[in-house]
């Protein structure tokens, strides 16, 4: 039901998906759907799951992590209904009290322990100074591309990709991306 809701999502929007319509990909019941979440909200928190579950890397295979960043920034940005609902969602978890908070705060734990990973490795290269902290410095990263995607969403477009490459290059050393 996940990746149903996941793909009407991408193709529609998520103010203009019907859980029936889920419901009708999955091949099931709007009723079994409600089974198993009790509003579309949770199904829309699912959907992102789904999202994750297919691009954030598998631990031991964090290596690259830093060096695709700019690149997933650009093509995440151009992912228009996926990025909004991920914005509207991010908000409103602010609250703990908000069924998507645990879930984006396990997502933020993941994210940073995947940079952080990539980091130490680059530094064992010799690539990014001893000095930088990598929890710290993949935090900063991170904060940063979540904030251009912000700001690339309310426009006017801009090049997200340099400036998340410069922004690595910036908290990272100059070689980085090397």
């Amino acid at each position: 039901m996940s990746a149903a809701a996941l793909q009407l999502v991408r193709d529609k929007g998520h103010r203009n998906v019907a859980v029936s319509e889920i419901a009708a990909l999955a091949e099931t019941s709007e009723p079994t759907v409600y089974y198993h979440f009790p509003a579309k909200e949770h199904l829309l928190i699912a959907a992102l799951q789904q999202h994750d579950d297919e691009n954030i890397r598998a631990r031991g295979a964090e290596a690259g992590a830093i060096a695709e960043m700019g690149d997933r920034a650009e093509v995440g940005v151009q992912r228009t209904n996926y990025a909004r609902l991920y914005n509207e969602l991010a908000g409103a978890a602010a609250d703990p009290d908000h069924p998507a908070n645990e879930f984006f705060r396990q997502r933020w734990a993941r994210s940073v322990e995947v940079v952080a990973a990539d980091i130490r490795r680059l530094q064992g290269l010799g690539n990014v100074p001893d000095h930088v902290e990598p929890e710290v410095a993949a935090h900063l990263l991170l904060a940063a591309w979540e904030g251009l995607q912000l700001q690339w969403m309310q426009g006017p477009p801009f090049d997200i990709r340099m400036l998340i490459e410069a922004n690595i290059r910036a908290i990272l050393g100059p070689e980085a991306l090397d």
